[in-house]
Parts: structure tokens; C-alpha cells; sequence
């Protein structure tokens, strides 16, 4: 009995427990959630397309600090392999590099949803050459719209 008292006058952890959620994930969600404050094409402010979304997407992934209103060309040659805009035939890899470097500043290394959707008119160019401009670009888009990074190779 004695054993019971001693165990009742230590001072009690008065902390609240922790949320079982990841940190990271929460991370990704406010970086993926921030408000808008200008309105896009065909979206009201804090409401975005599905196409910045996808930018959005591929913009964060694989860096941690990123906050997904930039790019860089390492996430914009992958969201154009990962969405099947990179064909082998018309457009490859080298040509993917070279819209990225043409539309980026000069003293730049990320593009934006701006410039991004610029590039993505060049590129549905040569990708969809029996198309009219207007047709093309639309055909690009609806190839990225809603999609997300794959992450393949990990165990």
C-alpha cells in the first residue's frame, strides 16, 4: 500500500497529447492551401483550376521549402514526362529544357503559373502540329489538368 501513496504525489504531466496526424502532410496542406488573392482565368479568387493545381502539385514536390507559386525545371521536365506531354516524337526532352530556359528571367531559375502556362503554349505547338493554336493548348491542358506527381522506384 505504500507503493500506491508514492505513486499518487508525483506532480502530474499536465501536456496535451499530441496529434496523431504527420507534420509533413500538414505542411504540404497549408503550402498546397493558400489563398489566392487575384483571380484567374475561369477561377474566382480562392478558388483555383484544375490546371494550377497540377502546378501546384509538381511545383512542391520533392522540396520542402517550396511553396508552390514557382517551379523549377527539374519539377517542369518531370510533370511533362509524368503527364505525357514529352512524346519522343514531336516533343523530347531537349525541347522541354528549351522552352523552360526561353521562358524563365534571365537571372531566374523557377518559372510561375504565368510563364508556365506561356511555355505550355509553345510546347502544344510542336506537340499537336495538326491542330489550330487555340485546339493545341487546350489538348495540353487537359493533359496535365488533375494530375499529380507519380513517385515510382521507392521500396
Amino acid at each position: 500500500m505504500a507503493d500506491n501513496k508514492a505513486k499518487s504525489t508525483k506532480p502530474v504531466n499536465k501536456t496535451p497529447p499530441k496529434s496523431p496526424s504527420d507534420p509533413a502532410k500538414d505542411r504540404a496542406a497549408k503550402r498546397l492551401s493558400y489563398d489566392s488573392n487575384s483571380s484567374h482565368e475561369g477561377a474566382m479568387a480562392g478558388e483555383i483550376s484544375a490546371l494550377e493545381e497540377a502546378f501546384r502539385k509538381f511545383a512542391i514536390h520533392g522540396d520542402t521549402r517550396a511553396t508552390g507559386k514557382e517551379m523549377h525545371g527539374k519539377n517542369w521536365s518531370k510533370l511533362c514526362k509524368d503527364c505525357h506531354v514529352i512524346d519522343g516524337k514531336n516533343v523530347t526532352v531537349t525541347d522541354v529544357d528549351i522552352v523552360f530556359s526561353k521562358i524563365k528571367g534571365k537571372s531566374s531559375r523557377t518559372i510561375t503559373f504565368e510563364q508556365f502556362k506561356e511555355a505550355l503554349q509553345e510546347l502544344s505547338k510542336k506537340r499537336f502540329k495538326d491542330k489550330s493554336d487555340e485546339e493545341a493548348v487546350q489538348e495540353i491542358y487537359k493533359l496535365i489538368e488533375g494530375k499529380a506527381p507519380i513517385i515510382s522506384g521507392v521500396t
